[in-house]
């Protein structure tokens, strides 16, 4: 009898134990999940709202106008975003390929104007969700190009512009 109580014992202890060290476990996993997600690996986001928000501007007549002064439907949706972020914009002019690979390589925050469907930089780069602007020429589909796998940014530029689609300030 003396060993079936000893028996009952250790497993009634080892029980607790194992018991014990899951909750530890899941105590540890809580505490290192710090809530922060979705988060940025290259910390896009930090760096915008630090200022200054780092934008790619190509030549896309009518809805960004990038000789002179930056202007434009578009280039006006980019200041509004950089503004709700509390940012200072930064505009950064070159040719479309060599915008997308700064963008590649998180230099830049975003890149607006010059986007096709076909793009060889579709699968290379992340992209906002789509929106409709209205121009002279009619409503094109846009989007903007963003740095790939920057998802607490993502989120921000989607949540922006989804705001925006909801205040009818975009199609």
């Amino acid at each position: 009898m003396d060993n079936a109580l000893f028996e009952a014992s250790l497993r009634y202890v080892r029980g607790r134990a194992r018991c014990l060290l899951t909750s530890l476990g899941l105590a540890l996993c809580i505490t290192a999940c710090d809530g922060g997600y979705p988060r940025d690996a290259e910390h896009t986001l930090d760096r915008v709202q630090r200022g200054p928000m780092r934008v790619g501007i190509s030549h896309d007549p009518p809805l960004v106008q990038a000789r002179g002064a930056p202007s434009g439907a578009e280039v006006a949706l980019v200041e509004q975003l950089a503004g709700e972020q509390g940012a200072k914009l930064e505009w950064v002019y070159g040719a479309h390929d060599a915008l997308m690979t700064q963008l590649q390589q998180f230099q830049l925050a975003a890149v607006v104007g010059g986007h096709h469907q076909d793009s060889p930089w579709q699968p290379e780069v992340s992209w906002s969700r789509e929106y409709l602007m209205r121009s002279e020429l009619g409503l094109q589909r846009r989007q903007l190009a963003l740095p790939p796998g920057e998802n607490a940014w993502q989120l921000q530029v989607d949540q922006f512009l989804l705001d925006r689609q909801r205040r009818g300030q975009l199609q």
